[in-house]
């Protein structure tokens, strides 16, 4: 009878507690992605960096299917000068980010109950670490592209000090010709493959009196991003809606 190895056990429960798909890689065949500061958006760790002794990295796809999954709450006090550093007090909260914390939570248990250290991080690169993980592509909305879901997926990591069964890096292209996605961006911040962040409307929203957004852009943004409440908006999905992979219907 075979016996059933720990990686096989962790995709189940990464299942069941209802992420869509899992992938695995190793520290060592991550070292050339891009760390360090993403404009004033954030910074990029290594996995090394966020767990000091990591033997696997698991990379956990969400499936957004509802627009409401782009809610973010910030604080009344935020104002998103610098964007994230440490001096700028605030409260913020993205809905995806909430429920992934709390479904990875159960994979961080199952390892540390198993014996192994073990967190979650989103401070890697996510999306370049999916790809590595055999999860989907770079799109040219440069978001990652998944087969199942395209676009419509969020991202969270757990890393490991246990020594799993890795996944072959994603090698197909699954844009192709289409271009759907930089044609629909409403201040044309896309190009393939490429994003002037700047011109990104959520961008703009997530920091409200940051001088690098042109009037233009705010302009657009104020006109078209949802706001349920005062401290509340909906981020642009344009990019996403668009894009007919994985597309079922509308969301």
């Amino acid at each position: 009878m075979k016996m059933t190895s720990l990686t096989e056990n962790l995709k189940q429960l990464a299942q069941e507690v209802g992420f869509a798909s899992v992938g695995i890689s190793k520290p060592e065949m991550l070292e050339d992605l891009p760390y360090g500061p993403v404009g004033k958006v954030t910074t990029l760790k290594s996995p090394v960096q966020e767990l000091p002794g990591v033997k696997s990295i698991i990379l956990l796809v969400f499936h957004t299917w509802d627009k409401i999954f782009s809610l973010s709450v910030d604080s009344p006090e935020w104002r998103g000068y610098g964007l994230h550093s440490p001096e700028e007090k605030f409260e913020s909260y993205y809905l995806p980010y909430e429920i992934m914390k709390n479904k990875a939570w159960e994979i961080v248990d199952f390892l540390r109950r198993e014996g192994y250290e073990s967190k979650y991080s989103l401070r890697i690169p996510l999306k370049t670490t999916a790809i590595n993980c055999g999860l989907g592509c770079q799109g040219k909305s440069t978001l990652l592209i998944t087969p199942g879901h395209g676009p419509r997926v969020n991202l969270i990591s757990v890393l490991t000090t246990a020594e799993l069964e890795i996944d072959a890096p994603f090698a197909a292209n699954l844009c192709g010709n289409c271009n759907l996605c930089v044609t629909a961006c409403p201040t044309k911040a896309l190009d393939p493959y490429s994003i002037t962040i700047e011109k990104c409307m959520t961008y703009s929203a997530e920091s409200p009196c940051s001088s690098d957004v042109s009037p233009h852009v705010r302009e657009m943004e104020k006109k078209l991003v949802l706001r349920p409440s005062k401290n509340s908006y909906i981020e642009c999905a344009r990019c996403m809606e668009v894009c007919p992979i994985g597309k079922k219907g509308d969301s």
